[in-house]
């Protein structure tokens, strides 16, 4: 009958037994396991990946703007690559940028800044090792030999025909000025723009010491009393840009960065926090010089105080600054963050090698005969 056999139990109706469940779990939890200990595996490969992309980047970011710098070093500037500061009676030490809590100025005594200003060891310490410093000047090709109508103390006013107010031409406080005459030359910092009178004020006070109207030497007035004394016609300023490179690990010690200054970025007060950030997490930057100095010629100077005396690279005598004519770079970079068991950074370096153009080649041929 019909009824009988509905009644029947079929045996699949029971369902899973206890044991085939406990055992389906577990193969279960297995799979699982194994499939999110994988994917554990491929994130943190892909945050390693993202990690040394970062630290890569961040490498040739840097170093390509040092190369950059560092190809235009000396351009511009006077035969011998250094310009007259301040110097002799009523003169002071001028100042030079570096990293946070350094107090740079040129050597006591000094009559004049180069084009290359090494400062071996003096940066941050950073795992154990000193980083480097290193300061240069170039003149700015977009402002370049600009004639001059009037010669104060403490001013200059620009010819006609370069607007100060907008453009590349355009002039502002905190600039550096190259202000020359036949032979002579001096360095000033511009401290305020008259756009009226068209000139450029250099007062006392300036971020970098490098106005200093009552010095015996090196100031606006000395170098008008020049040969042919009181004569616009025969004065040009250039203008000429101060780049320090750095590693400051003193506004975040735990992510270091190297640091682009140009002059000092502000024009009173002297602020050696001030600066571009051009990369992030720089452990290490570490400069060496090859020198021609017409005897042994060394390569790899780090230029400390012993090189640049007399018992040095260059012994017996003294290596220069003015002598340098190829930089060797090593920067030193890290990930942002550990990824890996040992919560560990990965590291890499990358080095290059940069000729200074305009320290070791001239651009115009003049006949003896």
């Amino acid at each position: 009958m019909t009824l009988g056999r509905s009644s029947r139990a079929v045996a699949s109706d029971a369902g899973y037994s206890l044991a085939e469940f406990l055992i389906s779990m577990g193969i279960m939890t297995v799979v699982m396991g194994a499939t999110m200990g994988g994917l554990a595996d491929v994130i943190k490969g892909n945050d390693a990946v993202l990690q040394m992309t970062g630290m890569n980047t961040s490498l040739r970011a840097g170093m390509d703007l040092i190369v950059r710098d560092l190809l235009q070093v000396g351009s511009g500037l006077p035969p011998g690559h250094v310009i007259t500061i301040a110097n002799g009676a009523g003169s002071s030490r001028v100042k030079i940028p570096g990293p946070p809590g350094t107090n740079f100025l040129t050597p006591s005594g000094a009559a004049a800044i180069g084009a290359v200003i090494p400062q071996a060891g003096r940066g941050p310490t950073i795992n154990g090792v000193a980083t480097d410093v290193l300061t240069v000047l170039m003149a700015d090709n977009t402002f370049l030999n600009v004639g001059t109508t009037e010669i104060g103390a403490d001013f200059i006013a620009i010819a006609p025909g370069v607007d100060l107010a907008a453009g590349a031409d355009r002039v502002s406080a905190g600039q550096l000025m190259m202000v020359m005459k036949g032979g002579l030359s001096i360095l000033l910092e511009v401290t305020g723009v008259d756009l009226e009178t068209r000139r450029l004020m250099f007062a006392n006070g300036d971020a970098l010491n490098l106005n200093q109207n009552a010095a015996a030497s090196g100031t606006l007035v000395t170098l008008n009393n020049a040969a042919p004394a009181n004569s616009p016609a025969a004065t040009n300023v250039s203008r000429v840009r101060m780049v320090t490179y750095y590693i400051d690990a003193t506004i975040d010690p735990k992510h270091p960065r190297l640091v682009r200054r140009i002059n000092n970025g502000d024009p009173v007060d002297f602020d050696n926090e001030s600066g571009t950030v051009v990369a992030l997490d720089i452990e290490n930057l570490q400069l060496t010089y090859d020198i021609s100095n017409g005897t042994n010629n060394p390569g790899n100077v780090e230029m400390t105080t012993t090189d640049q005396g007399t018992g040095g690279a260059c012994a017996p005598a003294a290596c220069a600054a003015t002598q340098i004519r190829k930089v060797n770079v090593m920067l030193t970079g890290r990930s942002p963050n550990a990824v890996n068991k040992n919560l560990r950074v990965f590291r890499n370096s990358l080095q290059s090698q940069i000729s200074l153009r305009g320290m070791a080649f001239v651009d115009e041929y003049r006949s003896t005969f």
